[in-house]
């Protein structure tokens, strides 16, 4: 292993730095999937309930 005083300074920030972004980015396209598997399970469940409704509504109007 080499020496602290021998490691390249701008070196290894230019490495620290890309590894953060790399990490960020991994962050943020989980965040967003997150987000799009929420917003997907909200609109159907919404989908379903208005779907319910409507028969409902639908037999009631015929009487039974």
């Amino acid at each position: 292993m080499t020496k602290l005083s021998e490691i390249d300074l701008g070196s290894a920030l230019l490495s620290t730095f890309i590894l953060i972004g790399f990490i960020a980015t991994a962050f943020v396209f989980v965040r967003l999937m997150i987000i799009g598997i929420n917003y997907v399970k909200i609109n159907y469940l919404k989908k379903e309930g208005e779907d319910k409704e409507k028969k409902i509504d639908n037999s009631e109007n015929k009487g039974f």
